[in-house]
């Protein structure tokens, strides 16, 4: 409420640069992450470490091309977000938490209600919307494995981060 609307990315934005993603090489994609190591390090890292906490490589394979479709859906919107630091993530992860322990117990309809005061629906649903069907299709969100709430967690925080990063005009 008392936050500043900002641009968010369309669906026209987030549909081309699906496309874009899916149509690249290894060698594309390489690059996008080379360009992320450079203008969003923390964000390329947060993926990266995941297999450090026992997460599978296919799975950190669907949250890097995540990564690269959030990062190329921006790129696409004309926006240029600041570096996100380490504790713009880490306060993105702590706000994301604890809505999930604030629902637990909650039925559906408030729990719906609680995601939609969220800064990422506001700001970025489609994004959200995206990343969230990103998790189901891939099965990774249907997993009851504790390394799942990794990526879980991550690709979330990603799209969290975004929403809350400042723009450079």
């Amino acid at each position: 409420m008392g936050e500043p609307s900002e641009p968010t990315v369309g669906a026209e934005h987030l549909a081309v640069a699906i496309k874009a993603a899916a149509a690249m090489d290894i060698k594309e994609k390489e690059a996008v992450c080379d360009t992320l190591y450079v203008t969003q390090p923390n964000l390329l890292a947060s993926v990266l470490v995941l297999p450090s906490l026992g997460v599978a490589m296919e799975t950190v394979d669907v949250v890097l091309n995540l990564l690269i479709v959030l990062h190329l859906a921006v790129e696409k919107s004309g926006q240029v977000l600041a570096m996100v630091s380490e504790e713009d993530q880490e306060r993105e992860l702590q706000r994301f938490t604890a809505s999930v322990r604030f629902t637990g117990g909650l039925d559906e309809q408030t729990i719906r209600q609680s995601i939609q005061q969220t800064t990422a629906y506001r700001k970025e649903g489609i994004l959200l919307a995206y990343a969230y069907d990103t998790l189901r299709r891939s099965g990774i969100a249907d997993q009851r494995h504790e390394s799942t709430k990794y990526p879980i967690m991550a690709a979330i925080n990603l799209v969290n981060s975004i929403a809350t990063a400042q723009r450079i005009n």
